[in-house]
């Protein structure tokens, strides 16, 4: 669990790096921790909350503490940019996300966009103005976890959002993501008027803290991202008879829950008939009514398939879809598949990934190269602009929960790389 004293226990033993606060890493991270935190220790942060709105209040006030130029787009990706020498040269950009998963940890997001924003005051600290400006970006709604509609800013930035997009999106409490929007100030109508074209972007550099548990074994300071596996969600609906759990006889029920057991099964099976990159997860459920004495009429499953390659992943998901129609039809049941969110893999280029290396090696830490089985922000960018993407270590691999952990020195080793980097792709 997340505590400032937990952070900074070790303060003295932590590295020193020039114009790095080890202490300002620590304090800034607690402060986002406190606004959205669960009575478990995790953070609840979804987009287009009062949550969102107050954390991203805080980072405002850190971009304009180190005078960057702030300003926030139609669907809520706030920016901070650090001026280069030269403005007609296309920018840097860097960042991540600060919203969670439900009852998430304290690291993944809000360490990336910390890094972005404290390898610029270390520039800064150090008296240097690169040749390119260098933006800071917030991005809206990473996870995915309120709308079903993940890697949503980075994808909305890159023009691949339409307002008609937007109409498909509700939560669980039935809100639409355009009301949504709307309450928080934002106009889905406006989704397209912030695009940003790719020649504006010299290259996209993100540090996130690495989810798994290499660098920890091998006791390796760094990871230099090779790939980033995409994420695709399939969401299957079943459909029966909702009826009195004692009244009605075993066979002639339509129970749906049934149905998406045999389907979860199904989908912890395929993978691993398909290859060893790919993995597929039922995190989401949905029983309708939800009553103990009541046969389910309708249950819905929420799928993620992912794997580094485009083919074995469409592989999975077919066999997945063609799983839920035969058991809907052997049930007697009906059976509505939607394909939600499909964001192809991306590969990070060769000079990004040297860059990130020499970083390392000015900093004096170690490397070792890693596959991304999450999906970033950095795919997205990816697909248009340079992009690579920094890995510090997870404590026994634990992500998306309270227990996630990355140790102090782990996360000022991450922006002192990040510095580094930066300055050479800005310069």
């Amino acid at each position: 669990m997340f505590t400032y004293e937990r952070l900074v226990r070790n303060l003295e033993e932590v590295p020193s790096f020039p114009g790095i606060d080890p202490q300002e890493i620590a304090e800034k991270l607690n402060e986002l921790m406190q606004i959205g935190k669960t009575p478990e220790g995790g953070m609840h942060r979804f987009p287009y909350t009062e949550t969102e709105t107050q954390a991203k209040a805080v980072f405002v006030r850190w971009m304009q503490e180190l005078k960057l130029q702030v300003r926030e787009d139609a669907i809520g990706n706030l920016y901070g940019l650090y001026k280069g020498q030269d403005p007609t040269l296309p920018v840097v950009m860097t960042g991540s996300h600060i919203d969670s998963v439900p009852n998430g940890g304290a690291f993944d997001g809000p360490l990336g966009c910390i890094s972005s924003l404290l390898a610029i005051k270390a520039m800064q600290q150090r008296g240097v103005q690169p040749k390119r400006g260098i933006e800071v970006v917030v991005f809206v709604d990473e996870e995915g976890a309120r709308f079903r509609n993940g890697i949503f800013g980075s994808r909305v930035l890159m023009g691949e959002v339409s307002h008609q997009d937007l109409l498909r999106f509700s939560d669980d409490d039935g809100v639409a993501l355009v009301d949504a929007m709307q309450q928080a100030g934002f106009t889905a109508e406006d989704v397209q008027k912030h695009t940003r074209r790719p020649e504006e972007i010299h290259a996209f550099l993100e540090l996130h803290i690495e989810q798994g548990v290499k660098l920890e074994a091998t006791s390796t300071d760094i990871g230099v991202v090779e790939g980033i596996a995409g994420p695709a969600w399939l969401t299957a609906t079943y459909k029966g008879n909702t009826d009195h759990a004692g009244n009605t006889p075993m066979d002639a029920r339509k129970d749906t829950v049934p149905a998406a057991a045999e389907l979860i099964l199904a989908v912890e099976k395929f993978p691993r008939e398909i290859n060893n990159t790919s993995v597929a997860t039922v995190g989401k459920l949905h029983v309708h009514p939800n009553g103990s004495n009541v046969i389910a009429g309708e249950t819905q499953v929420t799928v993620d398939v992912r794997d580094i390659y485009e083919e074995p992943r469409a592989e999975l998901l077919a066999r997945i879809q063609e799983a839920a129609y035969e058991i809907a039809e052997r049930r007697g049941l009906t059976v509505e598949v939607e394909q939600d969110v499909q964001i192809p893999p991306v590969l990070v280029p060769e000079e990004i990934q040297q860059v990130i290396r020499d970083a390392a090696t000015t900093c004096g830490l170690s490397t070792m190269p890693l596959v991304s089985g999450a999906g970033h922000d950095a795919m997205i960018m990816g697909k248009y602009v340079p992009s690579g993407m920094v890995f510090v270590p997870s404590h026994n691999g634990k992500s998306h929960s309270p227990d996630e952990w990355t140790e102090l020195s782990d996360c000022v080793k991450g922006v002192a790389v990040m510095a580094e980097a930066l300055l050479a792709l800005a310069d």
